[in-house]
């Protein structure tokens, strides 16, 4: 890794590379924009049920990428606001939109930059599936969510859970790695870009991408610190795409894949409330 840059370069990096991804995604298995535009939502049961009814609410929706699941929270009422830091994919996420005539607010910008560049605060903070591991500074990031919420105003994610950068896939068999993961920054080679389905990866030009492993305890705790209040916590065996070759379709809802006997936990959600 190269230690003589800055975590402003390494978002900088992977700005770029989830702009290649951006474009990749418009034919990907995963997004599926033909069933979308036909009017299928995009939201899993587990978003849907945890944030419930959010006609007429005022939703700023962070790290939002091609804006699918801002649309689809725009359709269900929420006057919805959605922020990227990968232009490409906004300029995507601005089409599909004018299309499907959604009226939403995208906004290109840094997440930790918002609060220069976007006024006002917001019922409902969201973010989902993917999103804090491209996150250098998790205490900077939840006083950008505690700065956007109004009193009494709730915060909720969906993520991946970090249990799984533990674990491998060798001759499709689950196993722990046998090296220590580092926190981060980590620095990977990427050339591939995800799909719903194990095999269906898609090549890119290849970028430089770097993450940041980050427990489920760190996460609380910055939020905490940034004064909100922790509601709900879940842990579910569940991921939102198949990541092992050994995963299955959830039968109880297509957007999902488990592994057989639920060994794991495979997402987590968390909301969190700013006090009045």
């Amino acid at each position: 890794m190269d230690t003589a840059i800055d975590d402003r370069t390494r978002m900088q990096s992977n700005q770029q590379g989830w702009n290649r991804r951006a474009l990749a995604h418009l034919d990907s298995t995963y997004y599926d924009l033909d069933a979308f535009r036909a009017g299928k939502s995009s939201l899993r049961s587990l978003e849907k049920g945890a944030l419930g009814d959010v006609s007429g609410k005022d939703f700023l929706h962070l790290q939002c990428h091609i804006g699918l699941n801002a649309i689809s929270w725009a359709r269900l009422g929420a006057n919805v606001t959605a922020v990227d830091f990968a232009d490409e994919a906004l300029k995507i996420g601005r089409e599909l939109a004018d299309g499907l005539n959604t009226d939403i607010t995208f906004v290109h910008a840094n997440v930790f930059d918002l609060p220069q560049v976007l006024d006002g605060s917001f019922d409902i903070v969201y973010t989902d599936y993917g999103v804090l591991h491209l996150l250098p500074d998790l205490k900077a990031w939840a006083k950008v969510v505690a700065h956007f919420l109004r009193p009494g105003g709730v915060f909720h994610i969906a993520e991946i859970h970090p249990i799984l950068a533990a674990v491998e896939e060798v001759d499709g068999v689950l196993r722990v790695r046998p090296e220590r993961l580092p926190s981060g920054p980590l620095e990977d080679e990427v050339s591939a870009t995800y799909g719903d389905g194990y095999d269906d990866v898609q090549h890119i030009e290849s970028y430089k991408q770097y993450s940041w492993l980050w427990t489920i305890p760190e996460i609380m705790g910055a939020l905490l610190e940034a004064g909100l209040q922790i509601r709900t916590f879940t842990e579910v065996p569940v991921d939102c795409r198949q990541r092992f070759s050994t995963m299955v379709r959830d039968e109880h809802d297509e957007g999902f894949w488990r592994l057989p006997g639920d060994p794991l936990p495979l997402s987590w959600t968390l909301s969190a409330s700013k006090p009045e």
